[in-house]
């Protein structure tokens, strides 16, 4: 069996929904659902959680690693999402609030799901280097009787299809995404970052660098991007955040001793309006954010604010999009 953990394959954002023709075999698309990326190995002793950065996780989502366990056969390994319901919209916060807890019984909400969209293995057998079509065919075979803790992820070669569900994501705000655009004739190229995603929202992944007030209850956040180098530059603060985004990010973020070189680009990090005697205090360039950001962007910054969406903390700041 494959050993634990499989860096996941992953996608690289694009700007516009690619065309049925644009990769290898003919595309498919598949819903980009609000969720926690991971990987369900299940074999004779049950079944093992693995996060996007290798972490196990069985503990947080025991429900998800018992319900694979008693209805799967062994010998599997399944790429996916693991996403909670909840009004019938996914609560990414839901999803973090295990993660934050570290599997205590009692403190679990809603029941989690695991959303399977690939095949590594099937039956002991490494199916890496067979074609997605074929992948998907095992895999739908494998969850043809699953419970409703492992599903099946939704998938379409008509892109007509794909652009009804784009509309629809947007209008019933159900936590979806956009899209992730594959190859039908693809390999599973574990790391390898050749999948395409269309986010139905303009939002983009960022390195917090400094807040305004206490570091354990920041007002708002200044923000880095890297360029091709890898060397962060100031690229814009957010709007004031909320108390419950406060009280977040104060566990997670920490001081640093002296001040990054980015900071001092632009003086515009310290006047907020209203915010503008507030002080602004360095941060280790350790968590990465994901903001809602329009098109007013003037020598690589955003002119206005921005909002946060949510922490990444499936993320590093290595794996941050190099700025344009």
């Amino acid at each position: 069996m494959l050993s634990f953990p499989q860096d996941p394959m992953l996608a690289r954002p694009v700007p516009r929904l690619p065309e049925p023709t644009a990769l290898d075999g003919g595309c498919v698309y598949e819903p980009k659902l609000d969720g926690y990326r991971a990987m369900l190995f299940v074999d004779d002793d049950g079944c093992r959680v693995q996060s996007r950065r290798g972490h196990d996780i069985t503990a947080e989502f025991r429900d998800v690693a018992d319900a694979a366990s008693q209805h799967l056969p062994s010998g599997l390994v399944l790429d996916g999402e693991l996403v909670v319901w909840a009004g019938g919209a996914l609560d990414f916060g839901e999803v973090q609030r295990r993660l934050a807890r570290g599997g205590a019984p009692r403190l679990r909400g809603r029941p989690a799901s695991f959303v399977a969209f690939d095949l590594l293995e099937a039956a002991g057998t490494d199916v890496r280097t067979s074609p997605l079509t074929i992948r998907r065919q095992l895999l739908e075979t494998v969850l043809d009787d699953a419970p409703a803790a492992v599903q099946l992820c939704p998938q379409t070669a008509d892109v007509t299809i794909a652009r009804e569900w784009m509309d629809d994501f947007a209008a019933a705000d159900l936590g979806m995404e956009g899209l992730v655009v594959k190859g039908r004739g693809t390999a599973y190229r574990n790391g390898a970052r050749e999948w395409l995603k269309f986010r139905v929202r303009d939002t983009v992944e960022v390195v917090v660098g400094g807040v305004s007030g206490a570091v354990e209850a920041p007002g708002r956040l200044v923000l880095g991007l890297p360029d091709a180098d890898g060397t962060l530059h100031f690229a814009g603060t957010t709007t004031e955040l909320t108390p419950r985004q406060r009280a977040e990010l104060g566990v997670l973020l920490r001081p640093s001793e002296r001040s990054h070189p980015w900071l001092a680009e632009s003086r515009s990090a310290t006047r907020w309006g209203g915010a503008s005697k507030q002080q602004v205090h360095p941060v280790q360039a350790t968590v990465v954010v994901e903001v809602s950001v329009d098109s007013s962007v003037q020598d690589g910054r955003w002119r206005h604010p921005v909002k946060l969406v949510r922490v990444r903390a499936d993320l590093t700041p290595a794996e941050v999009t190099v700025r344009r």
